[in-house]
């Protein structure tokens, strides 16, 4: 995809307008992500509440958990909106909106919380409502969750058939991204050749600005936390995982560095039974650097077309960070999907995802890097604050 944007700016700036030609190669891209959101969100954040139990230390691992999940990925949305905010990566050019396309109209705080509830089970999906279609997906997974208490059969049932169904989805994306350098190319020649060298230095600002927020996350938050709250050395703790945040760095994918992360985090002195229940739901839904990442997605498209998110939208905009964290897969280019279900969500325009997708290597990088490095600084607070059951000894270990 990378390479693919290189030769589409050279065709953008080479032969100029005749290329706008091609936009419909880009236009298919974005239609294929609009087609795979809907199903991911639904299935990943349905078969991830399924994994909740009733016993007593499960729920303390599950609500610790849950709770570190909500605090930093909201510090994370917040700290990605400021920074859009402040350095303003869209600022300089000022796009058209694309034809058919109108401003969303400004919604009250009733009409927020009315619109998260489903009219009925389809529409949703054909709107592509993000919010109502987590909503749906948070009462599937917790009917099924509460069916294990009386058939436990029934229950494993349910969630092998989401998990199954979350594989082919997982595939179904490989397949898109395979597609993706085609419309990739498209998209991008058409911005060079629409509005030349300007539109490259807003796609640089956003990505300096991307790394900027993960910067914050990793070297001030984390060592807080470590040092301030749990009284342990930030330092150590990173000598300990580095192989998980080189593999991240590397893969692109906290799915497929999940074994690695397992392995560096019983050695953090964290009990077993803590690591395997939390990390692989972690590596699915725990994503520090998305929730980050999505704000300034909003941020970035309302400056480039000067249409104001408001107070609502601003709300929203941190809401989906937080819950397109949940929502993405963790395989390489997965936070492009949920890039075009916050445009979707917020009513913007979507023809920035491609140009996303064209640059997202040097975004992916760092992000998967974050998203992994928070998982096993999760499992180390509900160790000691929650269970009280930390081997501070072999944290200390060579």
């Amino acid at each position: 995809m990378l390479l693919a944007t290189l030769i589409g700016i050279v065709a953008g700036l080479g032969i100029g307008q005749p290329v706008t030609g091609i936009k419909f190669l880009g236009d298919i891209f974005i239609y294929l992500l609009k087609f795979v959101v809907g199903p991911l969100i639904f299935v990943s954040i349905a078969w991830a509440v399924t994994t909740v139990r009733t016993y007593t230390r499960l729920g303390k691992i599950f609500s610790g958990f849950f709770t570190y999940w909500a605090i930093m990925g909201i510090l994370s949305a917040a700290t990605g909106y400021t920074m859009a905010t402040v350095l303003r990566p869209g600022v300089g050019l000022q796009l058209k909106p694309p034809e058919g396309w109108t401003a969303p109209e400004p919604a009250s705080a009733v009409d927020v919380l009315l619109g998260l509830i489903p009219r009925n089970p389809v529409q949703p999906f054909l709107e592509l409502n993000a919010l109502q279609i987590i909503v749906m997906a948070l009462l599937t997974g917790f009917a099924i969750a509460m069916i294990g208490t009386f058939s436990p059969d029934t229950k494993e049932f349910l969630s092998k058939l989401l998990a199954a169904i979350l594989a082919v989805i997982y595939k179904i994306i490989d397949l898109i991204l395979w597609y993706a350098p085609i419309g990739v190319f498209a998209l991008m020649a058409n911005l060079t050749a629409t509005v030349g060298a300007m539109g490259l230095t807003a796609v640089g600002a956003m990505i300096v600005t991307q790394w900027i927020s993960y910067a914050i996350v990793l070297f001030i938050y984390h060592p807080i936390v470590l040092a301030a709250i749990l009284r342990l050395s930030p330092i150590r703790f990173w000598r300990k995982i580095y192989p998980a945040m080189l593999t991240a760095f590397t893969t692109c994918s906290s799915s497929a560095t999940l074994p690695v992360t397992m392995r560096v985090t019983r050695e953090l002195g964290v009990p077993a039974d803590v690591a395997s229940i939390v990390l692989p739901i972690a590596a699915t839904i725990n994503m520090q650097a998305v929730a980050a990442e999505m704000p300034i997605y909003a941020v970035w498209v309302s400056q480039m077309y000067n249409v104001p998110l408001g107070g609502v939208g601003t709300f929203m905009a941190l809401i989906m960070g937080l819950l397109g964290s949940a929502a993405c897969a963790g395989v390489p280019g997965g936070g492009i999907v949920i890039a075009a279900m916050t445009m979707s969500t917020l009513g913007l325009p979507m023809e920035p995802v491609g140009w996303i997708a064209g640059v997202y290597t040097l975004i992916d990088m760092p992000n998967t890097m974050l998203n992994v490095t928070g998982d096993p600084l999760g499992c180390l607070v509900i160790s000691k604050l929650v269970l009280k059951d930390f081997d501070e000894q072999k944290f200390k270990s060579r």
